[in-house]
């Protein structure tokens, strides 16, 4: 098990911190070689890049529709328009190829996948459980107990803010693209950022909030497996009590 968690974490793998006492920062790095080989793929930077792409093209066309053409020479307004929707697309039809190429590999031989994949990430999360149970029990109880605060307040901030977002998946981009486009014609560039200010800022807050959204789902998630990992190495230890009574 030791073997397999050091490939996974690297050569610092299991190193107490300096000062001698449990970290969050710590704990982050021990996780990062979980969370890279979690059963959960992880989306690529370029993924990410895309739609952060698609979401800086999206503001600067509506931005640039809105401004009066007297600012701009000639045809240059129309250019810049059609430049901003070409990325912008291009930028949201790659996150989301992307995307499906992600997680369509969990649906080739589903099952047996999964079960291997299950077989390491249990490896390394028992290796951290041990690593865990090197601190004092009290540091890790009051850590968890801050830890599983952190997480019901952002769970219920984020609630109010952006609702079942990893239910929807990709759908609000695609609500904010039908907004935009539909009323446009292909060859109308500048008809594609053709819209009232009130749309404008209704499909810009849309995607925007897509964005921050997932952001905030990955932090949530890393909030998670602390909060995991902490119960896990606290409910071993009481096991083995209850067992040696």
């Amino acid at each position: 098990m030791d073997m397999q968690a050091s490939e996974c974490n690297g050569a610092d793998a299991g190193t107490k911190p300096a000062t001698g006492e449990l970290t969050f920062s710590w704990l982050f790095e021990q996780v990062q070689g979980y969370a890279a080989q979690s059963i959960h793929p992880k989306p690529s930077r370029l993924e990410k890049g895309g739609t952060w792409v698609g979401v800086g093209a999206t503001g600067l066309g509506l931005l640039t529709a809105a401004l009066p053409d007297s600012l701009f020479p000639a045809g240059s307004q129309i250019m810049i328009l059609m430049g901003c929707l070409l990325t912008e697309i291009t930028g949201f039809l790659l996150s989301f190829v992307l995307m499906l190429k992600r997680e369509g590999r969990q649906y080739i031989k589903p099952r047996l996948t999964h079960a291997a994949e299950m077989d390491g990430d249990f490896a390394y999360w028992a290796y951290l459980v041990d690593q865990l149970r090197a601190f004092p029990r009290e540091e890790r109880e009051q850590r968890l107990r801050f830890a599983s605060t952190l997480r019901q307040g952002m769970t219920e901030r984020m609630g109010l803010a952006f609702g079942g977002l990893q239910k929807l998946g990709f759908f609000p981009v695609l609500g904010a693209l039908y907004l935009q486009l539909r009323t446009w014609k292909w060859g109308d560039w500048a008809g594609a950022f053709d819209v009232n200010p009130i749309a404008a800022v209704l499909i810009f807050g849309m995607v925007l909030l897509y964005a921050l959204g997932w952001v905030l789902v990955g932090i949530r998630s890393r909030l998670e497996t602390y909060v995991n990992l902490l119960e896990a190495s606290l409910a071993e230890q009481s096991a083995q009590a209850v067992t040696g009574l």
